[in-house]
């Protein structure tokens, strides 16, 4: 039993080691021309430019300089403009690729959530993802590190999300598991909750949140915090970094920083990240180091 509590703790902090009604977008007439060149801005804070292709209900198609034909869902459109070859770069900002992944830092998420919807796949845990509303999603999954130890878990996890204003958004969320030892023939389960504010957008923003959680046949998990943030530096570049605060019934309280970057493409986030906190850092000083990868399907 406890090898099978350990291995649920151990899936947790180790995940990564290893709107309101939208409107429909107004588009001018003049864009029914396939060689109109137009600017899409996404409720998101992504900016598209290229020539227009074609549009319906569900999907505007351009197709852009840097990587060829885009379908931008008309649901995540804030508006569309003809583009003024008059205006400056600027005032246009550099066409981005949308993030991918700005649901999840190294290991906590931000108040946002996947696309209504969308389809992912991350590793460790091994989850699949799907965005049920602008607000609500749900993963499921397992770990590998439960396969190796010959302790299936199955891993779910919800998170609600709503905008508050402008440039704040909540969130509540769930990691739970639930696992049988195939040793011992005993069954476990732990729950962690998380609840947080996210300040920004997808591109730049920080992010609080409080944990809480229980795992079976232990005692009932102390309150631990975390402050996670997220920039981008280039149109496919961005630096993540996460610490966590871990408060004990001893003097040493517990503290840990996840840290690293991410590439992003049309269909996938990379991230190669380092896991350190003191102890680490006294036999490998820039911390361990992980991959994580979370595709669109």
């Amino acid at each position: 039993m406890e090898k099978l509590s350990f291995t649920i703790l151990l899936l947790f902090l180790t995940n990564v080691v290893s709107l309101a009604q939208i409107e429909d977008p107004r588009i001018e007439k003049g864009q029914n021309n396939p060689r109109t060149k137009i600017v899409v801005f996404t409720k998101t804070g992504e900016i598209y430019k290229g020539f227009f292709i074609s549009q319906n209900k569900d999907f505007l198609e351009i197709e852009t300089q840097s990587v060829g034909t885009v379908r931008i869902p008309t649901e995540r459109i804030k508006k569309v403009e003809t583009l003024d070859e008059s205006k400056s770069g600027e005032e246009l900002k550099d066409e981005r690729l949308q993030q991918i992944n700005p649901v999840r830092y190294m290991l906590g998420t931000s108040a946002f959530n996947y696309e209504k919807g969308g389809n992912y796949i991350r590793n460790n845990p091994m989850t699949y993802h799907r965005g049920i509303t602008d607000n609500f999603s749900v993963g499921v999954g397992t770990s590998l590190w439960a396969l190796v130890l010959r302790v299936p878990v199955i891993y779910v996890n919800p998170q609600f999300t709503s905008k508050l204003g402008k440039s704040v958004h909540y969130k509540f969320g769930l990691d739970a598991f639930a696992g049988t030892s195939l040793e011992a023939g005993e069954g476990a389960g732990g729950a962690i909750v998380n609840t947080g504010i996210t300040v920004g957008d997808p591109d730049l923003n920080l992010t609080g949140t409080v944990y809480f959680g229980a795992i079976s046949d232990a005692e009932r998990l102390n309150p631990f915090y975390s402050l996670a943030g997220m920039a981008r530096i280039s149109k496919k570049l961005m630096v993540v970094s996460e610490g966590f605060y871990i408060p004990t019934e001893f003097d040493d309280n517990l503290s840990f920083v996840f840290y690293g970057g991410r590439y992003l493409t049309e269909t996938a986030s990379y991230d190669l990240g380092f896991f350190y906190n003191q102890e680490i850092a006294d036999v490998i000083p820039f911390g361990i180091p992980f991959f994580a990868v979370t595709v669109k399907l």
